[in-house]
Formats: C-alpha cells, structure tokens, sequence
C-alpha cells in the first residue's frame, strides 16, 4: 500500500489532519487584523510577507467550544487553489504517513453539516485522527459557517 502524508495539528482536545501538500508553511503568533463583518469563522487577516491571508478561527469552522482564554498562536499556512488561508490551531503534530487501510469514512448518521468538513478518521493503535476536507473548510457559506458539534468518540 502506499502512504499518504498528513500534516497534523491539535485543537480543543481533538487530533486533526490534512493532506500535508496542501499546507505550504506553519507560523507563530503572526498579528491578525480584526476584519469589521466578517463572518465569525474569520477571526481576521494575517500579513504574509506583503500577502493578505484570511486567519480561520477553527473552533468556530468545527463548531467546538472556546476554551475560556484564546490561545492558538500557531497558524497553518494551507494552499487552496488560487489563496492561501490560515488556519488557526492550538498546537502543530507531526507530519504522518497513512495508508488506506486505518481510513474509515464517516458513518452514514454523522451530521450531513460536519460530513462537508471531515472527510473521516484515521484509526491508529493509540488515537484517531480526524482528517479534514480542505473544500469544506474553505467554503465559507459552509450553512451559515455553524457546523453541528464534532462528536467523534
């Protein structure tokens, strides 16, 4: 089987993963400018090297609680087509390698509303790795940008 490497980061107590060669680079505490109405899955923009990113707040996007003080700092830098985004994470993992084989999609009565966004789990001896679809997190009128709750157990 062959491998596919996944570049993984951690928020709100949960594991998460996306293909690692859409992420072009990983930041810390970069400034974010706050953008009047935006929605509030867009915490703001970042300057990159003379470039505007938009910083996803990714609590908001996965529909998962605030902790009690913000404290993502780190930002990853994900290509998507013609923009690049930042996703706004509270600690960065390591780059994995996975084979199809530990893949589950979805079950068939996980919300429609988060099945946009994960696009399954990866199941590994000591933990699952929630991967994330890059359309749904750079869809913005992702139904209304409110997710329903992750509930992955």
């Amino acid at each position: 089987m062959i491998a596919v490497d996944y570049a993984t980061f951690y928020l709100g107590g949960y594991f998460f993963g996306v293909l690692a060669n859409h992420v072009l680079e990983v930041n810390h505490d970069l400034e974010i400018t706050n953008v009047p109405k935006s929605p509030k899955t867009i915490r703001g923009i970042m300057n990159l090297r003379g470039q505007l990113v938009p910083a996803i707040d990714m609590y908001e996007k996965l529909g998962l609680p605030h902790p009690e003080e913000k404290q993502e700092k780190i930002s990853i830098i994900l290509q998507s087509d013609h923009m690049l985004l930042a996703l706004l994470v509270d600690d960065v993992g390591p780059i994995i390698p996975l084979e199809e084989e530990t893949f589950e999609p979805p079950p068939n009565n996980f919300p429609l509303r988060s099945r946009e966004l994960v696009l399954g789990v990866h199941k590994l001896p000591d933990t699952l790795i929630i991967i994330l679809d890059k359309k749904g997190i750079v869809n913005f009128n992702h139904h209304k940008n409110r997710p329903a709750p992750l509930q992955i157990k």
